[in-house]
């Protein structure tokens, strides 16, 4: 019983403190931030360029192939069954080739992005992480991911992570 008693007196000693804290919500755009980070220009100017370089190595193989069946076309008569088969075969691996280069080069410009975007997610999620800090934020959501539906009571933290930053 003396337990019991003890233990209830520390629970209601506890208790304000406890309530006493609640938690510091705050919320960033940060599809937002991202756009507004000055490196964003050269990133996208680096990723069309690269895309660019790509598309013209699909478009040489796509005329390659293009070529190849106007010859085919125009030479079918003269052909033996042998030679076309042949030539058949070989439009048939350029198309392949073409199809796989495709995925490459989306593979290749996506892992591209990735590349050009971590330092910048690296250096918002440094500032992001200072300023909850420095505020005692509990929580900081981000509202451009879609998945918070409302919030009425947190504190926009951009404009303090963009002053952090160095952005305007």
């Amino acid at each position: 019983m003396k337990k019991l008693v003890m233990t209830l007196c520390m629970v209601a000693l506890a208790a304000p403190a406890l309530f006493a804290q609640s938690p510091k919500l705050g919320h960033i755009d940060r599809q937002a931030l991202m756009l507004m980070l000055p490196e964003r220009k050269d990133a996208e100017t680096k990723m069309q360029a690269f895309a660019k370089t790509l598309e013209d190595r699909l478009k040489a193989m796509r005329t390659e192939y293009q070529t190849k069946v106007e010859k085919a076309n125009t030479d079918a008569a003269t052909m033996t069954n042998t030679e076309k088969e042949m030539v058949m075969r070989e439009l048939q691996e350029l198309e392949q080739r073409i199809v796989d280069a495709q995925e490459k080069a989306q593979e290749d410009l996506q892992k591209q992005e990735q590349e050009l975007l971590a330092p910048m997610v690296d250096r918002t999620n440094t500032a992001i992480r200072d300023v909850a800090a420095a505020g005692n934020f509990t929580y900081i959501f981000d509202t451009s991911a879609g998945m918070v539906l409302y919030y009425d009571k947190g504190e926009d933290i951009l404009p303090a992570v963009k002053a952090k930053l160095g952005i305007q």
